[in-house]
């Protein structure tokens, strides 16, 4: 075959297949692929092969992968239609490959935290009790927020009152006062105001002079205005003092 006729057999060809990838791009065209909702993880062990036994970059990739869950594709998924219980899998799984990093319980708590269905947040809540730890540095604040899921997205008093008092309980001298007053807010809330109140006085009686007097004032200002009715605020020392 002559040179002439070989380029004409190349053009040929790669004429018929830019019109058959045209054709092929036009019929696909319309099709998305269908999400079938949150994936079951793999086990702790084959998700370090995606990262090359590295488990810092296999919690990074994943990490992409759950913030983009059900975004993908052009396509645009509810929180709420999300499967929460393998949601929380994943999230149990991060925290295997890396318990220090604070970004999935950031996604945890503030973006899936946001769901429109209050009622599967069970997951969410649990994860970030885990990713508390013992509430060293700066993890309490996980703890923290599982508390106000609990009881204000949720409406679980119970689960709220127990991780409030874990919460109260961590052995850390930085965390926040009002972390130490969690189990007063949600006993006050249950209408359980003897518990709260006592646990109020016993927090007054004993930090009182560790805390600064801004805080002092807010807790005794809880006491009479939140705590106590108008009666007993009246009559109460602390109240009388700070309240004319």
């Amino acid at each position: 075959m002559s040179r002439s006729g070989s380029r004409a057999w190349l053009v040929l060809l790669f004429v018929t297949a830019l019109f058959a990838n045209i054709l092929v791009w036009y019929s696909v065209r319309p099709v998305l692929a269908r999400w079938t909702n949150v994936p079951p993880p793999p086990s702790s062990g084959t998700a370090r092969l995606i990262g090359l036994g590295d488990a810092q970059l296999s919690y990074r990739i994943y990490g992409i992968m759950i913030q983009n869950f059900g975004d993908t594709g052009g396509r645009t998924t509810r929180l709420a239609d999300y499967d929460f219980e393998a949601l929380g899998q994943w999230f149990m799984l991060q925290q295997e490959l890396d318990p220090v990093s604070d970004f999935t319980p950031f996604l945890a708590a503030y973006v899936f935290g946001g769901s429109q269905d209050p009622k599967k947040l069970g997951p969410v809540i649990r994860y970030l009790e885990k990713a508390a730890g013992n509430g060293e540095g700066e993890k309490w604040r996980w703890l923290g927020q599982a508390v106000y899921l609990a009881r204000f997205r949720m409406e679980d008093m119970d689960t709220a009152l127990r991780l409030a008092r874990k919460l109260a309980a961590f052995d850390n001298p930085d965390m926040a006062s009002w972390a130490r007053q969690a189990p007063v807010f949600v006993m006050t809330a249950m209408g359980d105001k003897e518990a709260a109140y006592t646990l109020m006085m016993n927090m007054l009686t004993s930090s009182a002079e560790k805390l600064d007097p801004n805080e002092v004032n807010a807790m005794v200002d809880y006491l009479c205005t939140r705590i106590l009715d108008k009666q007993m605020a009246a009559k109460h020392p602390l109240c009388k003092d700070n309240h004319p």
